[in-house]
């Protein structure tokens, strides 16, 4: 038996034993501060070094999971064409996926709990932030780290120590994108003076519409009070006579591709031309604009990344991701993308690919270059929370079928446009 099968022997024995000891722990709230025995690799590392990646790839979401997969083998094609992880002897990555469906918890913890037993050393996952919940709290107890791509601020709260969110917050990204869409079309001679909301009516959808109708209040506009609605609408009717008759010329829009596009194409249908900016991955994917066609077209989207920011790296690897999978790289593949390289920094400077190592790592971590630090802000390092102080969204909007950065200016790759 060679080195690494003992090794992931071990690693499925001390995630028995620690699953076991942390169900009483978590029962009784004692998960952050009461741990178990560490999850962790004895031996050396062997030629290939897994990463687990648990992602929605069947359901609703699996657009998403598959997006932030194929930008996680990217990422790890592209360091293994490098020489591998040089401190562990150009050790390579292999990327294992897990489907953890996209609604369904306990999927989700058996999904993350066999890429651990089977020798996952960190995690790249699960995009929702339902699902991200599960799964990290898997991780946390296995003591095995999590990079995501979720964004509440629910996840961040929960003290977990092996929890790292190099994108923004929720509460921080509807801040911010009111500064973004105010600034960018006062740049263009546009101010907005009534602004409605709609959403779904879940925490992290209704935070992110609440917290910017509450920062456009505060810049003076009036605010109309906000449509939150039950996910998987078949009629979207009463919400659009509700925005029709609020009047606003602005119009924040959260929820699923498939709400979302049915509210939007109701609206044009009525003859409502209302600018609508959208919160988070559902309007910056690339289906979206396969269903919604020339419908698209002016969208405003907040959106974690995207593929024509002027940072290192990301318009090599946008190129080559456009080759392979014939379309634009997306904001959940560029934020799994920049996870990996993270993850193999931390390897690098620990010299070592044992969980608790590449956590430790993780804490110390402070990019400022190369892949790693290539989302929005520059530099990628982490709070106690996990959650990367310096991240900054940006605003794009939908030109020529494509998602283009127009705000921050520092990052503007194509002007807004107002029609």
């Amino acid at each position: 038996m060679s080195m690494l099968s003992r090794s992931r022997l071990t690693r499925a024995a001390l995630f028995a034993t620690v699953a076991g000891a942390t169900v009483s722990l978590a029962a009784c709230g004692g998960l952050a501060t009461q741990p178990g025995p560490v999850a962790t690799l004895t031996e050396e590392c062997g030629a290939t070094i897994t990463i687990g990646a648990p992602l929605p790839l069947s359901g609703p979401f699996t657009d998403f999971g598959t997006n932030s997969l194929q930008g996680m083998q990217l990422a790890a094609e592209e360091i293994n064409a490098a020489g591998g992880i040089a401190s562990l002897g150009g050790a390579k990555l292999s990327i294992v996926p897990g489907d953890t469906s996209s609604a369904d918890p306990a999927q989700a913890s058996t999904a993350t709990t066999k890429l651990i037993e089977d020798g996952a050393v960190a995690l790249v996952g699960a995009w929702s932030s339902a699902v991200t919940n599960s799964v990290s709290t898997v991780s946390e107890e296995a003591r095995v780290p999590i990079l995501t791509q979720s964004w509440a601020d629910t996840l961040s709260a929960r003290g977990y120590e092996y929890y790292f969110q190099p994108p923004p917050k929720s509460s921080e990204i509807g801040g911010a994108a009111t500064d973004y869409m105010t600034n960018a079309a006062k740049s263009v001679g546009v101010s907005f003076n009534t602004v409605a909301g709609v959403g779904p009516n879940d925490v992290a959808n209704t935070q992110q519409i609440t917290t910017a109708l509450d920062a456009f209040a505060a810049g003076g506009a009036t605010t109309a009070e906000p449509t939150f609605y039950a996910p998987g609408i078949t009629d979207a009717s009463p919400i659009v006579n509700r925005l029709a008759d609020q009047k606003a010329d602005l119009i924040l829009l959260s929820g699923s591709p498939a709400d979302a596009s049915l509210i939007v194409k109701a609206l044009r249908a009525r003859g409502i031309n209302t600018p609508i900016m959208g919160f988070g991955g559902a309007f910056v994917v690339p289906s979206f604009a396969d269903v919604m066609g020339d419908g698209v077209e002016g969208l405003f989207a907040v959106s974690a990344w995207n593929w024509d920011l002027p940072l290192d790296g990301v318009e090599a690897s946008a190129k080559t991701y456009e080759t392979e999978h014939g379309e634009f790289m997306p904001m959940e593949a560029g934020e799994s993308w920049v996870d990996v390289y993270l993850l193999a920094q931390a390897m690098e400077d620990s010299a070592s690919c044992a969980p608790a190592d590449i956590t430790s790592a993780l804490r110390d971590i402070d990019a400022t270059k190369g892949p790693a630090a290539a989302m929005p802000g520059g530099t990628v390092k982490f709070d106690a929370d996990g959650t990367n102080p310096s991240a900054i969204p940006v605003l794009i909007q939908w030109q020529d079928g494509t998602p283009r950065t127009v705000w921050p200016k520092e990052y503007q790759s194509a002007k807004p446009v107002f029609k």
